[in-house]
């Protein structure tokens, strides 16, 4: 396990942090200081973007939505705020619960949040409707888990009393319910693949449910902590093949799809972890497994690569002895054996270092069978013994060729050297084009590195223009998530000339990266720009605080003046040979009547 990061999240106790499973770069904490904090994840640290107000008691559960654009937080009183992240603001308050609002969940496909109480009822909301649109009641304690089936059709629900309730949100009536756990519901994970669900307990075991069966389908065995966080593996080719479960002792593989299986575990290092909390994971799709536990105020990421955990990890191989050099080619040229047409002789017996054929069926030996415990399983090896006596290089050999006379070397021999200065003859444009390209990139990620956003705009802007520039903004912008980065209005300044360049190529790439940042920009600072310089216009006070977010609006307006121009020449030239396509088409004129209503330019 790697400690990515350690740092105090809230001023008081942290009560509920919760990863951002779309980019698994932002998390959200609660804490008993009534503050949402909303944090980056970078390589090799954790910096906090934004610190939201707006309850008065403390934080108990947060959630994203699935775009990571909004966060919304349930409190101690049992009321329920959504934030915008875009505005840094509250715009929805949503009053129901009688007492602490413990789980939340966000709908995947609307704007719907299921929420669970102390006071065991559990709440639809809708967010546009501003109102709850369903009230489950059923449980007998406490709701401690909520949890959206995949298609968004249902919606299960876990309680103190060990029970899991499923609810048909359409006819608004109870489907289902499992009472087989002796302890309380403590995580509710869905398979992103197919209807299983998995819950764990207080009761320290993980059960398997068919939802569209309504079955059980296997349980582990009593653990010796309580699992209190699963993950499921998203990439191919284990995504949904594979759940990591998570204790205060530590971190399991499991599957089950014949059968339950467990496959291998870490221990924690107890120093590190005994007296935290265990909050949320996440896996990437690089197999890598992130965390999040907190203690008092303070706030620890780690993280675990998972491609040193079976089954992820390559097999072990055992040592072996050395064995004599294979014979080469050039070695059977020399000695006067021909590697042609004529047929080789064939060994009576195989040497140590002979391979099957590609595409042939391994050896398995049942022998290699052990039982390892109650937590593992049957394994079973491919035959090694082929491989024993020396590493190969399992590369199929050359096609036959003509044979080679014994003692006479070939009249033209080309060697690989040659083979690559053919290869590369006339590339050297390409190959420094792509080293600048590279050095510039690897220069705005040093500022990306640190946080500085500003820095990182700021240095694309100084690039020189002619091509380079505008390939750099394309890589970076048409990569980027603006929403999710916290852009400020300084930061609107920087990149809009970035996008209105990519709008003024003739390339349809650049120009479609261009007007899709672009109408981000101008989507979240269109109204501000245009109300602070109607309140100018209306105003003749001297206000010396505002000079300077007066002097950003004015650049931000002129550069929508600038794009609207680059849009109508777009426009202008749709219907000749260069022009974009439809597609793009469509785009560029929904952004030309955006920009109508931010800016009075008309054309000439």
């Amino acid at each position: 396990m790697h400690k990515h990061s350690h740092f105090m999240a809230h001023s008081s106790n942290v009560n509920c942090i919760r990863f951002g499973r779309k980019s698994g770069q932002v998390a959200v904490s609660g804490g008993d200081d009534t503050n949402v904090n909303l944090w980056r994840i970078r390589e090799n640290e954790t910096k906090n973007i934004m610190s939201l107000a707006g309850h008065s008691s403390p934080v108990e559960c947060v959630v994203f939505d699935p775009s990571e654009k909004k966060v919304v937080a349930g409190s101690k009183s049992g009321a329920i705020k959504a934030y915008d992240m875009e505005a840094a603001k509250v715009f929805r308050t949503l009053k129901g619960h009688m007492s602490n609002c413990t789980a939340i969940d966000y709908h995947l496909y609307g704007d719907y949040v299921a929420s669970g109480a102390l006071d065991t009822n559990v709440k639809i909301w809708d967010l546009k409707a501003k109102n709850c649109v369903q009230t489950f009641k059923g449980h007998h304690s406490e709701v401690t888990c909520v949890s959206f089936t995949p298609d968004g059709r249902w919606l299960t629900s876990g309680g103190v009393d060990g029970s899991i309730k499923i609810w048909d949100l359409t006819a608004g009536k109870l489907l289902k319910e499992f009472n087989d756990h002796n302890g309380a519901i403590v995580c509710l994970e869905f398979n992103p693949e197919e209807f299983i669900l998995l819950s764990a307990s207080t009761d320290k075991t993980i059960r398997f449910w068919d939802i569209q069966d309504m079955q059980l389908l296997g349980l582990t065995p009593t653990d010796n902590a309580v699992t209190t966080s699963i993950s499921h593996t998203v990439s191919e080719p284990y995504s949904g093949k594979f759940a990591l479960c998570s204790s205060q002792d530590a971190i399991k593989v499991w599957s089950y799809d014949q059968a339950v299986q467990c496959h291998d575990t870490l221990p924690w290092n107890r120093d590190s972890i005994s007296s935290e909390r265990l909050g949320d994971t996440l896996v990437t799709d690089n197999l890598q497994l992130f965390g999040a536990s907190f203690s008092n105020a303070f706030v620890s990421i780690w993280r675990v690569d998972l491609t040193q955990l079976q089954p992820f990890a390559p097999p072990k191989q055992q040592p072996t002895r050395p064995s004599p050099p294979l014979v080469t080619s050039n070695a059977l040229a020399s000695s006067g054996i021909s590697r042609g047409n004529s047929k080789p002789s064939t060994p009576s017996q195989p040497p140590s270092h002979y391979l099957p054929p590609r595409g042939s069926s391994p050896v398995v030996h049942p022998s290699t069978a052990t039982q390892m415990g109650p937590d593992t399983i049957k394994r079973f090896s491919v035959d090694d013994s082929a491989s024993q006596g020396s590493s190969v290089d399992d590369t199929p050999p050359p096609p036959a060729g003509p044979a080679v006379q014994p003692g006479k070397p070939d009249d033209t021999p080309l060697g690989t050297v040659d083979c690559v200065k053919e290869l590369r003859c006339g590339m050297e444009v390409c190959v420094r084009t792509f080293r600048a390209r590279q050095k510039c990139l690897n220069q705005f990620m040093t500022y990306w590195d640190k946080g500085d956003i500003h820095g990182g705009f700021r240095y694309l802007g100084q690039l020189p223009s002619g091509g380079n520039r505008e390939s750099i903004s394309n890589d970076v912008l048409g990569a980027m998530d603006l929403p999710t980065i916290g852009l400020d209005l300084e930061g609107c300044v920087l990149v809009l000339p970035l996008a209105s360049e990519l709008v003024a190529t003739t390339s349809n790439s650049y120009i479609a990266t261009g007007v899709a940042v672009a109408k981000v920009l101008v989507t979240s600072f269109g109204p501000l720009v245009r109300d602070h310089r109607a309140s100018r216009k209306n105003s003749r006070e001297v206000n010396f605080a505002s000079e300077d977010r007066a002097a950003r609006c004015d650049v931000c307006f002129r550069e929508f003046v600038e794009m609207q121009k680059h849009v109508q020449r777009v426009l202008d030239n749709a219907g000749s040979s260069s022009g974009v396509s439809a597609g793009i088409m469509r785009e560029v004129q929904a952004f030309q009547a955006l920009l109508t209503e931010y800016c009075c330019w008309v054309a000439p």
